[in-house]
């Protein structure tokens, strides 16, 4: 399938998955609906996610012989696995270009499903990951639980308006703008994209066929709707920004007249969601974007109506997650959904991490990935800190692997976007 399929199609073509009546996905499938999994404590989720870990193991064990010798010439019982053995099996991203990732798969998956790839900017074979329709559907009610404890709010379906500075055709090719995509159709909650892709016969790359779709970004900033949900790499928030702060003083009262903006209001409940982080472009800092854009953008609280900074929230994701790591600037760093793993690796000797405040290779596990064991080191070095919620831990990104450090490199989803904006110029939305 290569167009991404919505979300009514997904949850209809999950209905019939054969390993819904399997206990191991059953389970899965409706702790992926579970918002009190926000409430619990983190020796709760630690312990369900061991033992969502041994039950995973096992699940692929009876599904594939590739896992069960696997398993045995690591010398790990998935009846007694620890979360230790994670860094035993965990698989480089760079051994799932192409279709190395192929081997992983169990033989009898689910077909019907759709395959993400990474954006290929380093030259090499993308990433390709294959979802089928009830991981599709995990993914979706989970990430859109995630989004709304770290957003703060309950997004009431059918309510607001969100737009997305990207073109809609992306979305068949990045995790992070079909994550957005098909959330917003679970909260059945209108979602406008701000850009468009000129046809391949025009010629360029990429980046440089992205055009702003005018119109629908003017709609956007004039749309009463509440709450507004603006979603755009970091780079697209700083050339916005830049164009609205710097508007001469005609342009301005015209703007105004016409749009009503600056400042872009976004209402009740209003936020911004960027993807990915600054990886090193030449942008400003992540801070600097944020303060530079609560002085064209507003928002109000949603309960008080009392205009508030504008909430920014940052989203990482790669072409493996199922789900991703979401933070919220200034209340809380990243942090994953409840049943992934998170775990850091020594950057010297591969083994885990346990300390605070110490720098670490990203190693992650979604046992909500049942197609192939979801056990993955992208190449990011992240910083683990303590916190009260319900995770015990936050995380802190530091940076990508280098190539000198052993590491090919590879963009993620969200810096790819940002990597499409900045190539692609000045955001003129004139």
């Amino acid at each position: 399938m290569s167009v991404l399929p919505t979300y009514e199609w997904i949850e209809k073509k999950a209905s019939e998955s054969k390993f819904l009546s399997d206990p191991h996905v059953k389970r899965l499938f409706e702790l992926s609906q579970d918002k009190t999994l926000f409430e619990k404590s983190p020796d709760y989720l630690a312990k369900l996610r061991r033992d969502l870990l041994r039950s995973s193991l096992d699940f692929f064990a009876r599904n594939s012989e590739f896992y069960q010798r696997m398993f045995d010439s690591l010398g790990i019982d998935p009846k007694a696995a620890e979360v230790e053995d994670l860094a035993k099996l965990a698989v480089p991203s760079d051994l799932l270009r192409g279709n190395g990732i192929e081997k992983f798969y169990i033989p009898n998956k689910d077909e019907g499903g759709y395959v993400f790839r990474s954006s290929g900017t380093t030259g090499k074979d993308p990433v390709r990951v294959y979802r089928s329709p009830i991981e599709l559907l995990m993914m979706t009610m989970a990430n859109a639980n995630l989004f709304e404890y770290v957003y703060g709010h309950f997004l009431e379906p059918g309510k607001g308006l969100a737009l997305f500075l990207a073109a809609e055709e992306l979305k068949n090719h990045l995790n992070f703008v079909a994550f957005v995509d098909l959330a917003l159709q679970y909260k059945k909650i209108p979602l406008l994209y701000g850009m468009d892709l000129l046809p391949e016969s025009s010629g360029g790359p990429l980046w440089k066929r992205l055009v702003p779709n005018k119109q629908r970004i003017l709609e956007f900033i004039k749309s009463k709707k509440e709450p507004k949900l603006f979603f755009s790499a970091p780079a697209g928030v700083h050339l916005l920004s830049e164009q609205f702060g710097n508007l001469g003083f005609l342009k301005r009262i015209a703007y105004k007249l016409v749009a009503g903006a600056p400042p872009i209001n976004l209402g009740r409940g209003g936020v911004i969601v960027t993807g990915g982080g600054s990886k090193g472009f030449n942008i400003p800092e992540y801070g600097v974007i944020v303060e530079k854009a609560r002085k064209v953008f507003r928002a109000e609280d949603p309960d008080t109506g009392q205009e508030v900074p504008v909430p920014f929230m940052d989203v990482l994701g790669m072409t493996e997650t199922l789900t991703a790591h979401l933070d919220n600037y200034g209340v809380m760093n990243k942090i994953p959904h409840p049943l992934q793993e998170v775990f850091l690796l020594d950057p010297k000797t591969y083994k885990p991490i346990n300390d605070y405040n110490v720098d670490g290779i990203l190693g992650i596990f979604d046992p909500m990935a049942i197609t192939w064991l979801e056990v993955f080191i992208p190449g990011d070095i992240m910083r683990q800190v303590p916190s009260d919620r319900y995770y015990g831990r936050e995380f802190i990104y530091v940076r990508r692997l280098t190539e000198d450090e052993g590491w090919s490199l590879q963009r993620a989803c969200g810096g790819t976007l940002e990597e499409l904006m900045v190539k692609g110029g000045k955001i003129n939305a004139e």
